[in-house]
């Protein structure tokens, strides 16, 4: 049994599909309720909302089905997904020669009949489909076939909803400038942090930085060089950190990070690697900048979050007050 061929386009539909966020998001009811109209309208046992990745097809909703994923290589939808603008019907999956050996129809599964429309996004990738499968072979008259390709429309409109909706949460928690976390994403980063270590104990470290020099930037430069130092902080600290931690923009030239995990690292390296390095790309722009870094490991949790930035901006200004262009660490 071959598998389905690779789209043309599958580097860009799978680009799409992961933007989409739905691989790692909760159930929606949405989707659940529309799931569940495909099977009821076409009076079938199983229908699910699948989602075709690289390797595998992930069932962000099912009924009548208990897997909640199977290989790519034995998926039905690998081969719906082709004909984006077209319903796939396999009436006999028996007389079907790109099913007769496939181990869901031969095996417990026993799959005779399929259909499934497909997922398309506003870009035009098949991301999907809205299918539904039977355990005995039959036809699917003309008005199912359209009620099940006007479902998956549907489902596709509530993905573009959801997308759209998650892309301007984005936009109100991020610095347009830098790209960062903006003050309220890290304020709300920090209360989840604070949460954990208060349910699981693990400590959660910040640095506050400061930048030196950069108000001289803004005088005898501009706004704009001051900008392209501003950014460059940025691709510093998110060079620096781990995939967990979060770097934000608090303000003018003020920037946090929260670093998070049960191993904490050595906060005063991790301060001088940050330092050491923004003087670095700044040396390369030609400006003058430095930072005043505070860095906290809190062990124990702050009364709260406006408590912990207190904390580690007192730290910050005592760096600045000791001379600039230095780390000061402490632990609570």
């Amino acid at each position: 049994m071959p598998p389905a061929p690779v789209p043309a386009n599958e580097s860009d539909r799978l680009a799409t599909l992961r933007a989409c966020s739905l691989l790692d998001t909760a159930f929606d009811d949405a989707f659940g309720d529309l799931t569940q109209l495909a099977a009821r309208l076409t009076d079938s046992p199983m229908a699910m909302i699948s989602l075709v990745e690289e390797k595998e097809q992930i069932f962000k909703c099912r009924v009548g089905v208990e897997a909640d994923r199977t290989s790519r290589d034995i998926s039905f939808c690998a081969h719906a997904i082709l004909e984006p603008d077209r319903t796939m019907v396999v009436p006999d999956t028996t007389q079907d020669g790109r099913f007769a050996d496939n181990p869901l129809v031969t095996g417990e599964a026993g799959i005779r009949f399929y259909a499934g429309a497909p997922l398309v996004t506003l870009e035009g990738h098949a991301i999907g489909t809205l299918c539904i499968a039977d355990r005995q072979p039959r036809e699917l008259g003309q008005a199912q076939v359209e009620m099940l390709a006007s479902l998956a429309k549907a489902v596709s409109k509530t993905i573009a909803l959801h997308r759209a909706a998650r892309q301007v949460r984005g936009l109100a928690l991020t610095d347009a400038l830098t790209g960062l976390a903006n003050r309220v994403a890290f304020m709300d980063a920090l209360e989840r942090a604070m949460a954990r270590q208060r349910r699981d104990g693990l400590p959660f470290a910040l640095l506050y930085l400061d930048l030196d020099g950069f108000k001289g930037v803004n005088d005898r430069f501009g706004h704009a060089a001051g900008d392209e130092v501003l950014r460059a902080t940025a691709s510093v600290l998110n060079a620096a950190l781990r995939r967990e931690d979060l770097a934000a923009r608090m303000g003018g030239d003020e920037f946090a990070c929260l670093l998070v995990g049960g191993d904490q690292p050595d906060m005063a390296a991790t301060g001088e690697r940050v330092r050491a390095a923004l003087v670095q790309r700044m040396a390369v722009l030609g400006r003058a900048v430095s930072a005043s870094v505070g860095a906290v490991t809190f062990r124990r949790p702050p009364e709260d979050a406006a408590a912990a930035l207190a904390r580690v901006d007192a730290v910050m200004y005592a760096a600045k007050a000791a001379g600039k262009d230095r780390v000061i660490d402490a632990e609570v």
